[in-house]
């Protein structure tokens, strides 16, 4: 690793916060390489803004260290931790042009004026706020403002980035652009970005790797393909993707799992009381040995998402090529690609890794 890469590693050892008698944290320890875009996520109240905060100094840990570039900072001041924050409420100064909320930092820590400017200007540059120097905060958009707060990040030039929820203000349109703008800031300046967000598709579309976290636990982290396509255990699996994954309670049976209306031949160990998982677009949507009762289509444009009623008194989520004639109230023939199928222990939750076959259809 070269140094500048070292110098962005962010550690977490066994790192625990308490509020009171609500633990908020749980004995994390994760590890974030230096220059890589990482994301925390999970839903509200799961402790990944906690977490960043901690790494910024603005909440220190009950227990545990949390250390930077190799050098722990649970005692050193926010300011001299060489990170950066962007903050979801921008947190910009009203009564400052965009060139001295920009400038702000270095002004702070006594850089000279000259240096000030020309920093101000290669920042400005990069996020394409030239124009935009001498107007105030409130003549500016949301997504202009966002790239002023980046900006002030920007131009400390931080070893570490830390943006907590920074897009969740933004119109879709808006952050689908802010994305793509992170992405390429993140690329060009090679620091490490720490990201909190609740939208998985925020952290799917920009990270190298994410951590998913729930009730201050970390339950997964890895790349968005890893956490995807193999999800650790059961809140992963539901809390990925859109519409979220097909979950079906049954029992092993004979070497397969059994459903009401699906048996699974398994191979592999598995314990009694199974769950199995399949993601809507792995459904084999006009052909196969199941037929169910269409409940509700809904339409998306390229494609259209439907329910499915299902023996046991389950529903099935599917996805469908928008061009596909589906009608509530209809019988539709369906199909699962076996390859594709999760199973996860009922009791633990945790992903199973046996060998799934061909489903075969029991029931309507």
């Amino acid at each position: 690793m070269d140094a500048r890469r070292a110098e962005g590693e962010v550690r977490f050892e066994k790192v625990r916060k308490v509020f009171g008698t609500n633990l908020v944290v749980r004995e994390l320890d994760l590890l974030i390489r230096g220059g890589e875009f990482l994301s925390l996520l999970g839903p509200s109240g799961c402790g990944k803004t906690t977490s960043l905060r901690m790494l910024a100094g603005l909440e220190f840990p009950t227990s545990g260290t949390i250390s930077i570039g190799g050098r722990v900072v649970n005692e050193v001041a926010p300011g001299a931790r060489d990170v950066a924050m962007v903050f979801q409420s921008y947190a910009l100064y009203p009564h400052m042009t965009v060139a001295e909320n920009i400038a702000y930092p270095l002004k702070k820590r006594g850089v000279p004026r000259a240096e000030r400017e020309e920093r101000v200007k290669r920042a400005a540059e990069s996020l394409h706020l030239t124009e935009l120097l001498p107007r105030k905060p409130r003549q500016l958009s949301g997504g202009q403002q966002q790239r002023v707060a980046l900006g002030r990040a920007l131009v400390r030039d931080p070893r570490v980035f830390l943006l907590d929820e920074p897009l969740s203000n933004l119109d879709a349109k808006l952050r689908a652009h802010m994305r793509a703008e992170l992405i390429e800031l993140h690329q060009r300046v090679g620091r490490t970005f720490v990201y909190v967000t609740h939208d998985q598709l925020e952290a799917m579309t920009m990270s190298d790797r994410i951590a998913v976290m729930h009730e201050g636990v970390l339950q997964q982290v890895g790349t968005p393909s890893e956490v995807y396509n193999r999800p650790a255990n059961l809140f992963v699996a539901g809390f990925i993707g859109a519409p979220t994954m097909n979950l079906l309670r049954g029992r092993a049976e004979n070497g397969a799992f059994a459903h009401p209306a699906v048996r699974v031949g398994l191979s592999g160990h598995v314990t009694p009381d199974l769950v199995l998982g399949l993601r809507p677009e792995d459904i084999v949507v006009g052909e196969g040995p199941f037929e169910s009762r269409i409940r509700l289509v809904e339409p998306h444009g390229h494609e259209q998402i439907a329910q499915l009623d299902i023996a046991g008194g389950d529903v099935l989520t599917i996805r469908a090529d928008a061009a596909l004639p589906l009608a509530a109230g209809e019988t539709l023939r369906w199909g699962v690609r076996a390859a594709r199928l999760h199973l996860f222990d009922a009791a633990s939750g945790l992903r199973l890794d046996a060998t799934c076959t061909a489903p075969q259809a029991l029931a309507a």
